[in-house]
């Protein structure tokens, strides 16, 4: 998915790179419809504009036909009309009626909602000549026509986009007489953002221009020392945000980003935050929160996180999935689908064609456990739940299944025991006992890779119900380790702070004790882990508010190092975590 979502009336819209259109419930993620487009044959093109919902009708950018506009219907699927495009990577926008959309020529067209005729059409002016990438687009499309890049942005009664002659135009929304154009050597693939009749726009040097939307005046112009390229600005509740790849001396670094914070009115400088990887998406705002992506690439990896729109303090962070699953093209890696937020739900669409919903205050995965809940009653996305309760409450479901799954194994693993040695079959339910376990903790792990902590919580406890069952040995005091480990974590993500700081003890100790017990390279490791958890989990509820623990974090932090520099994981096989903890250290010791 290289689009943003599209919510509206309850329902979730997702475009895939080639067209499949796919709508869900927005509460519990259930599909509702899905379209896929006609057989694909050469040329193809990919597929990046989002779609738009307008008066109970999803309008898209297909690559059906050489380049059509379809508009289906919200509820059903059904297509509604087609109107022929041309290629185009440029998304639509609607408003009063009118669905705006580039067509090959170039132009600009408005179409009726209703029917998909004809209002008005604009020509904009021809492409310029040291657009290279146009060029290169232009023969992977086998040589048709392509208009691809600025998306419309449309205000009151105009229609603002940069044409393909990198000029800015402003546009009538009743008949397409242009009012102005300033030419300002924008990109073609930058879009603009326009809000209280001002328009913001990034150029490639990365100067954020902003513009009356009356007459095409400079307000004011910010240096941003970040190339935005296709990142549309974002503003709301008064400011704007601009993120990108940063630029150091000209030369834009690979794998380092930011996103900065302006006075929509005035530009001044509210705050700005360096980013782990750059970021190929623009960010969403909303209710006091900026929610951003980063890309991710083969040397780091791609993080979600939300920041305080006051400060940017980091309100909470979730790692993604920035790999495509693809085993032998890397093209579709990476994180370039800008993040959605409605009703206090946030949307995000992956590489590898899966959709998340998360809680946009904590940031906890939602579709999985609303779906049996929205089954039972619909309940608004919109109705907000007491902290407290929404906190403890899953808390105190994860410590009631770890003490049942506890009293439970430990009933079975008795009476098994007994069984056994009277019918001398002990070392095959040993046998049985470590296959299952094994079994669930390859089950636990997939949960908590997709984010699906609560379920993953609940295996990990079945895992070590059944671990009692296996003979005390190093190789099954690892494994038991492991799965304490894990589930520490997704207690962490789904449960309370004192619950999580009791298993995060545990888990040290248990690991200390097996490291003294049975001295060795893996054993230390294990220690090693155990700290870095810790002094993680620290940081993330910190982070989130919920705990002061800066200082705690810290202190496992550099304990954490200590110890793998004892056991020389920086030059081994361990390095990269090692090197992660290190890096933790450094920026919980350094003030930001």
């Amino acid at each position: 998915m290289l689009a943003a979502p599209a919510v509206a009336s309850g329902t979730v819209v997702v475009v895939d790179a080639y067209g499949s259109l796919t709508a869900r419930d927005a509460i519990s993620g259930v599909l509702r419809w899905a379209y896929a487009p006609e057989p694909r044959t050469l040329p193809r093109a990919v597929i990046t504009a989002a779609p738009v919902i307008h008066q109970g009708a999803v309008h898209f950018a297909s690559p059906e036909g050489g380049g059509r506009l379809l508009s289906l219907d919200l509820e059903s699927g059904d297509v509604r009309w087609s109107r022929y495009t041309g290629v185009t990577t440029a998304a639509p926008a609607a408003a009063g009626g009118l669905v705006f959309a580039c067509a090959e020529g170039p132009r600009l067209c408005a179409l009726s909602v209703e029917d998909g005729s004809e209002v008005w059409a604009a020509e904009l002016g021809g492409y310029r000549s040291d657009e290279r990438a146009l060029i290169g687009e232009i023969l992977r499309s086998g040589g048709r026509p392509v208009f691809f890049g600025s998306s419309p942005a449309v205000c009151q009664d105009g229609v603002y986009l940069v044409g393909p002659d990198g000029a800015l135009y402003a546009l009538a929304a009743g008949d397409g007489s242009v009012r102005w154009r300033r030419e300002l050597d924008f990109s073609v693939r930058t879009s603009c953002a326009v809000d209280e009749g001002r328009v913001y726009a990034s150029d490639p040097t990365g100067v954020l221009h902003v513009l009356d939307a009356h007459d095409g005046r400079a307000l004011w112009t910010r240096d941003t020392g970040v190339e935005a390229g296709d990142v549309l600005p974002v503003v709301s509740e008064g400011q704007v945000y601009v993120a990108g790849r940063a630029v150091s001396a000209g030369t834009p670094q690979l794998t380092s980003g930011a996103i900065l914070a302006y006075d929509a009115a005035t530009g001044a400088h509210k705050w700005s935050r360096n980013t782990g990887s750059w970021v190929a998406a623009p960010p969403a705002a909303g209710e006091g929160r900026v929610y951003l992506v980063t890309r991710g690439s083969v040397l780091d990896a791609a993080e979600l996180c939300a920041l305080g729109a006051a400060d940017g303090r980091v309100l909470w962070r979730r790692p993604v999935d920035h790999r495509s699953g693809h085993p032998t093209d890397v093209r579709w890696d990476g994180v370039r689908a800008a993040p959605t937020v409605t009703d206090g739900v946030l949307y995000l669409g992956l590489p590898d064609r899966t959709l998340r919903a998360l809680d946009a205050a904590t940031g906890i995965v939602s579709f999985r456990f609303l779906r049996r809940r929205a089954l039972r009653r619909a309940r608004p996305v919109g109705v907000r739940r007491n902290r407290f309760t929404a906190g403890i409450r899953p808390a105190l479901r994860v410590l009631l299944l770890v003490a049942l799954c506890a009293g439970a194994g430990g009933a079975l693993g008795a009476t098994s025991w007994w069984l056994a040695a009277g019918a001398g079959a002990a070392p095959l339910l040993m046998a049985a006992a470590q296959l299952a376990s094994r079994r669930l903790f390859t089950l636990g792990a997939r949960a908590q890779q997709r984010g699906a902590y609560r379920s993953a919580a609940l295996v990990f406890a079945l895992t070590r119900a059944t671990q009692l069952l296996t003979p005390p040995g190093l190789r099954s005091a690892v494994h038991r380790v492991r799965t304490l480990g894990n589930l520490t974590v997704s207690v962490g993500q789904s449960g309370g702070f004192a619950l999580w700081k009791r298993l995060a003890a545990a888990h040290r100790y248990t690991a200390s004790a097996l490291a003294r017990r049975s001295p060795g390279e893996e054993t230390r490791l294990l220690r090693a882990q155990s700290y870095a958890m810790t002094a993680q989990g620290f940081t993330v509820f910190h982070e989130s508010g919920r705990a002061d623990g800066t200082r705690e974090a810290a202190a496992y932090a550099a304990h954490a190092v200590d110890l793998y520099r004892s056991a020389d994981a920086f030059s081994g096989r361990h390095r990269a975590e090692a090197e992660q903890a290190d890096r933790l250290y450094r920026a919980l010791a350094v003030p930001d």
